[in-house]
Order: C-alpha cells, then sequence, then structure tokens
C-alpha cells in the first residue's frame, strides 16, 4: 500500500493514497460541490392526494419536524403557492428559507404531478432547491411513486462537509412526514364520510 504524506514518526498521520481526510474540504482550494440525494418512495394515497400536500406549504410546519413556522406570500391562478417559505429550528440555529414554488399537475397530460422550490434568500446555502416529482403506482390503484430530488451547497466548507453524514437521514425523515400526513388525512375523510 502506498502513503501520502510528510515523513514523520508518528505513522498514524499517514493515509492511503487516493483517500482523503475530513479537513480536506476545509481547504479553501478545494472545490466544494453542490450535493444531491434522490430519494424514491411508494406512498399510500393517489398522485393527486400526494400533491395536495406536498404542494400546501402553509400546512408544513403542522407535521414536518423542527418546521417552526410555514408560509405562502404569492399563489399563481390555480391558488398554489409561488412564492412560499419555512422557518426551521433545531436547538440554537433558526433559519428562514423564502422560496420561487412552481406546482404543475397533469404533466404531459399524465396523472404526473411536479412540486420545484428554488430558494430566493439564505444565509446558509449558496444553493438550496427541492423536486418532488409524484406518479401513479404501476400496479397499485391507490399509491404512488414519488421521488424527492433534494439539491444543496452550503456556503461554509465545514457544514457542507458535516452535511454529507445527515443529509441522507434528514431527507427520509422529511419524506416520512409527508407520507405519515397523507395517511393521517385519508384516514380523516374516511372517519368524516364511513360507506
Amino acid at each position: 500500500m502506498s502513503y501520502v504524506g510528510v515523513r514523520c514518526l508518528n505513522r498514524s498521520l499517514l493515509r492511503p493514497f487516493g483517500t482523503r481526510g475530513f479537513f480536506d474540504q476545509l481547504n479553501p482550494f478545494h472545490e466544494m460541490k453542490t450535493q444531491k440525494y434522490v430519494l424514491p418512495k411508494i406512498i399510500q394515497g393517489t398522485p393527486s392526494q400526494v400533491y395536495d400536500v406536498v404542494s400546501e406549504v402553509s400546512k408544513y410546519h403542522e407535521f414536518i419536524p423542527y418546521c417552526e413556522d410555514s408560509f405562502v406570500n404569492e399563489r399563481d391562478d390555480s391558488n398554489k403557492p409561488k412564492v412560499a417559505g419555512l422557518r426551521v429550528g433545531f436547538k440554537q440555529y433558526d433559519e428562514r428559507f423564502v422560496c420561487d414554488v412552481d406546482c404543475k399537475s397533469k404533466v404531459g397530460g399524465k396523472e404526473v404531478y411536479v412540486v420545484r422550490a428554488e430558494s430566493l434568500s439564505h444565509n446558509l446555502f449558496d444553493i438550496l432547491s427541492s423536486q418532488w416529482t409524484i406518479s401513479t403506482h404501476p400496479t397499485r390503484k391507490d399509491a404512488s411513486t414519488v421521488e424527492l430530488l433534494l439539491k444543496f451547497k452550503f456556503k461554509s466548507r465545514l457544514y457542507n462537509s458535516i452535511s454529507s453524514i445527515f443529509a441522507k437521514s434528514v431527507t427520509e425523515l422529511v419524506m416520512d412526514a409527508f407520507a405519515r400526513r397523507v395517511y393521517h388525512l385519508k384516514k380523516a375523510a374516511v372517519l368524516e364520510n364511513p360507506q
């Protein structure tokens, strides 16, 4: 095995060739890249039910963990959010995000729904965007195939480096919150109108 490093007595400072250390990413000459996470999931609910939950940003504070507030500043002609935002809090952190939102239903004449959000204002990120794609499950009539694409790049090299550890679990946490919300709304509708 070949090693890269300074000749020293402490061999623990050496590492195998081709590996990167944690602090390499803090190097100002190391290029920070946009991180992307794609999370597919099957959610019990029709595409329109899932789309209604995903597109109604003003309700996010009711079911998304750490979301302290959610709001819509502007709506389009079909009453879907056009400019909306969130306030996210965790311990001493409190951040507010305002996004351009684009909600498309029946894309290409099919039962495919797309919700895109691109952050307009943020202190933590150079890039922050999400895209939800919701379609009919191929074999289950009361289920949807949902894909969440999350793109981000922190302004801080340290945050960008650390985020790779947590991003997948946070994305899964958010997706599970949406799945539970769809389930609870369906259940409430059945209880309201028993057949």
